[in-house]
């Protein structure tokens, strides 16, 4: 295995994750690999916020504008059945566990979550974790080793 080097970019992980997410399926992000900006290309997209780069320069130079691939739909439900996986709380990990074996198990799994403020602390920085790790994974994959923004 080759050890490749990889590109220092300072990338907004936060915004990456929101364009990764599957329900950001229908939109169109792109991410510049020459300043790390993450741009959202849709009806209201204004050239001027961009230094006048029109939508038409953003798709037909796939080299510098990476299209940001939506995350797949069953990423929620892996990541739930993630979180009830590792919970310490084993009466809320089997009420989980069975949450999500229900039909319609993400809406269950919110309804179980929805008296017990601690755990969906805990619920949300798991999922923030996860997605991190995936965008991660998704701009290594491009040769980049994103730094703060």
């Amino acid at each position: 295995m080759t050890n490749v080097e990889l590109k220092d970019l300072a990338v907004d992980l936060t915004e990456l994750c929101v364009a990764l997410e599957p329900e950001a399926s229908d939109l169109l992000w792109y991410l510049d690999v020459t300043t790390g900006e993450l741009l959202l290309v849709n009806d209201e997209y204004d050239p001027g916020e961009h230094a006048g780069l029109e939508a038409v320069d953003i798709e037909s130079d796939p080299v510098r504008f990476r299209r940001v691939p939506p995350g797949s739909p069953d990423e929620p439900l892996k990541d739930m059945q993630g979180f009830a996986a590792q919970l310490g709380d084993p009466t809320l990990r089997e009420s989980l566990e069975l949450a999500l074996l229900a039909p319609r198990p993400e809406r269950r799994f919110k309804s179980v979550m929805t008296h017990l403020p601690d755990a969906q602390h805990a619920w949300h920085a798991f999922r923030q974790k996860r997605m991190e790790g995936r965008a991660r994974a998704w701009l290594q994959s491009l040769g980049i080793l994103p730094s703060s923004r």
